[in-house]
This record gives structure tokens, sequence and C-alpha cells, in this order.
């Protein structure tokens, strides 16, 4: 068994093939938090030989080999998941973006699309590893030969993609003042009865020079994350520093993770131990993650057994490396022949992205918000051929194409909100992106 540790064996891994096939959609999963109970495995997939994606109801199937794109147009993406899986069975990998909500809802999506990227991407890899961190093993399929070369191969004799990365002309979309007015009207509606709580975002943007690898690298060097994704695909990449969990399933056992309730992390400790307690405290905040656990419950009841639903975790502090946070579990069972689309279709998307009741609060996002969710608060992760899966929140994320970057921060806002408080939590949110530019810096 190799030596490296999966840090080098995963970075060389990916350098070793955006050397010798740079446009290959490929993607990342992996747990970075050391002792977390998730972090058990790393997984790589790449070099696909089935995509479908899907922008509106436009679907798209590309079959490798065959040279062929397959376009279904006035098609629910959702049901074509089912039928690509059925069709061509195995792994699949890739996200679930946002306005996959107008495919289950009378819902809809018209505010500027500023990434591009697609409303769905899942792809069948033909080369594929999973790293145990327990073990310390790697297991790699057949067609990942590549993988042996890196698993020999000092990470400094691997050809950094680009030494000159840096981010430059980082700026929010959003006038401070025009965030602030939104979070006054949501309270109003949340006063007139419209929703209880809201989950609002806007847009940090600027241009990147370099690979987009070195920034997820350099995101993962500032605050290890449980949920981190770093995908790749022809026209975008996503650089996911994810602390949430939005569903897996295991079996039939099925099982989500809302955070609701930040905190910043200070440096001195024992300022940081008073932040914590304030944090596990606060009416405020656990207020806002009982709505969430709540709405969580009732998504997983439409397809859970009667009776399964329970919250073995309400409130649990988990400290991050700019944050802390108050995450609850929520789980249920469901029959071994429930389909997993079926699963997530009836969660998605993650409640503590939008607010409750779901539906008003999405109708008032899509007036408040200024620019198109797209990926951000959607879902990353993998089915495997049995029907397991497990996807992230896309939170805390940078979308990048070409040299243009994205990177949304939000928060739950409820009727006690301080404005001003919920712009600087945003900021705070953020510090997995400018804290790279800080390091730039010195």
């Amino acid at each position: 068994m190799n030596k490296l540790s999966s840090d080098v064996f995963i970075e060389n891994v990916y350098r070793t093939i955006y050397e010798t096939a740079p446009d290959v959609h490929l993607m990342l999963l992996e747990s970075q938090l050391s002792g977390h109970p998730s972090n058990r495995y790393t997984l790589f997939a790449s070099d696909p030989d089935i995509v479908l994606s899907a922008y509106g109801n436009r679907v798209f199937i590309a079959q490798k080999g065959s040279g062929k794109t397959e376009e279904i147009r006035e098609c629910d993406p959702w049901e074509m998941i089912k039928v690509t899986r059925e069709k061509f069975p195995g792994w699949y990998f890739g996200h679930l973006g946002y306005d996959l909500k107008n495919h289950i809802e009378n819902l809809h999506s018209e505010n500027p699309d500023i990434t591009g990227a697609p409303d769905l991407m899942l792809f069948r890899p033909t080369r594929m590893l999973k790293y145990d961190h327990h073990n310390h093993e790697f297991n790699l399929q057949e067609g990942l030969s590549f993988a042996n070369k890196a698993m020999n191969k000092p990470a400094s004799q691997v050809k950094k993609s680009d030494q000159n990365f840096h981010l430059e002309n980082l700026s929010w979309i959003t006038q401070k003042k025009d965030y602030l007015d939104r979070i006054k009207w949501a309270q109003q509606k949340i006063r007139d009865g419209d929703f209880y709580e809201i989950n609002l975002s806007h847009v940090l943007t600027g241009d990147l020079k370099g690979n987009p690898f070195d920034l997820y690298l350099k995101m993962k060097a500032g605050g290890a994350v449980p949920f981190a994704s770093y995908t790749r695909a022809s026209s975008f990449s996503i650089c996911c520093s994810s602390p949430e969990r939005f569903l897996c399933r295991k079996g039939n056992r099925i099982f989500s993770q809302p955070i609701k309730g930040t905190a910043p992390r200070l440096a001195d400790p024992e300022q940081d131990h008073q932040i914590q307690n304030r944090l596990k405290d606060s009416e405020k905040e656990k207020a806002e993650n009982l709505m969430i656990v709540d709405l969580v419950r009732h998504d997983l009841s439409k397809v859970a057994i009667p009776g399964t639903i329970r919250v073995p975790e309400l409130y649990k502090l988990h400290s991050f490396e700019t944050v802390h946070q108050l995450i609850s579990t929520v789980e249920g069972r469901v029959e071994n022949d429930t389909d997993p689309v079926d699963i997530l279709k009836a969660c998605f998307p993650m409640g503590s992205m939008t607010g409750a009741p779901k539906i008003s609060a999405m109708n008032a996002i899509e007036k408040l918000e200024d620019y198109k969710r797209g990926i951000y608060s959607g879902a990353a992760g993998y089915i495997t051929p049995e029907g397991d899966f497990d996807f992230n929140v896309v939170i805390r994320t940078a979308i990048v194409n070409g040299r243009k970057l994205f990177y949304p921060a939000g928060g739950a806002i409820t009727s006690d909100s301080i404005p001003e408080d919920e712009l600087e939590e945003t900021m705070v949110k953020a510090r997995a992106l400018t804290s790279v530019l800080k390091s730039d810096s010195k």
C-alpha cells in the first residue's frame, strides 16, 4: 500500500489528469475535517462516458464514443435522472442546481443567470478512486492507470497548472443599502404572515487568474470542512467548502443535517468560548434552527415509513476554521425499493436555504434576490449503483466560468433579525474566500 497522504495523492491525481486531459469532466468529494463522523472516504471520479445535463426543461444526454448529444425538450429533469440511471446503470457524480425547484412546485426563475452553469449535471465516470481514511487504503476502479503513476510521484515533481494564481476586483453585486432594504422588506412580509423565515443571499464576484483547483486548495487550507467538493466541467468549475449535509441514504436509512445559527470564531480563546456559549444559548438562533428542523421532518415524511422520523441531535455546536454553527440531525427510514430520485426530490432544496414555509419563501426569494441562484444552495454529491447517495448543500462555494468568479453568501432572516447583523453574517461566511486574498497578499 502506498505511503502518500491522501492530500498529496489527490493533488497528484488531479495534476496528472490536468496535464493529459485538461478538458475532461471530474469531481472530487472529500471530508477534510479530521475526527468528523463523516470523515471516512475521499471519492474522485473522472472521464465520464455518460453526461446528463439540463437547462430549464431542456435535457441533454452526451455519450462518449458516439460523439452525439441527444437533446430532449419539454422534459422533467428529475424523471430523466431516473431514465438515465435505468438505461445506463452505475455510479453518478455531479450537482443538482437550486432551480430544479421549478420542476417540483409551481415556481419559476427569471433573474439573470450570472454563471451559465446547467441546472443539473450528473455524469457516470469510467475512472474512479476511493480513499479510506480509517484504513489508509486506496481502491482504484479499473481504468485509472494514471493513479498508479501519481501514487509514486512526489508532489514536487508534478507541474503546477499555474504558479501565478490570484484573485482581483472582488466586489458585491448588490449594494449594502439595497441588501439591508431587502431584509427589512422580508421582515415586513413576515409580520404580514407570508412566511416565518427566509434565506436571503447576495453575490461576491471578481476575476480569477489561474487554475480553479488552486483556489479550491487555498480554500481548503484556509478552513477544513466535512463536505467539500471540487467539480470541473467543460465550461465551469465549482470550488465548494461546505460544512452542511443536505441528505444521505444508507440502505433504508435517510438523514439530513440542517445548519442554522452562526457565530464567528475569535482568536482569543476566552472570547471565543464566550461567543460559543452565546450561540448555544441564543433563543433566536435556536428558534431558526428548530423551524428548519420541522421543515425537514415534513419533507422526509413524504417518503419515509410512518413513525420512523426522529431528531437524534438538536442544536449541536460544531466549530470550523472561521465560524461556529448549530447543526441538527433529522432521520427516517424508507422502503428498500424507494427510488433515490424520489427521496431527493421530496426534500429539495434544503430548507435551511429557503426558509419556511418553503414555497412562500422561495417565491419571495425570487422577488428579493437579483440573480439566478443556479448551483448555489443546490446540492453536490453522488448516487451509487444500489441507490445510496450523499449530497451536500452548496454553500461557501465559488463558481468559476472562464475568468469570472461568483461567490454567493446568505443567511436566515426572521422578524427579530437585526439587518446590519445579518449583513455582517454574510461577510463572515465569505471569509472562506476572502481569507485566500489575505494569504495571497502576505
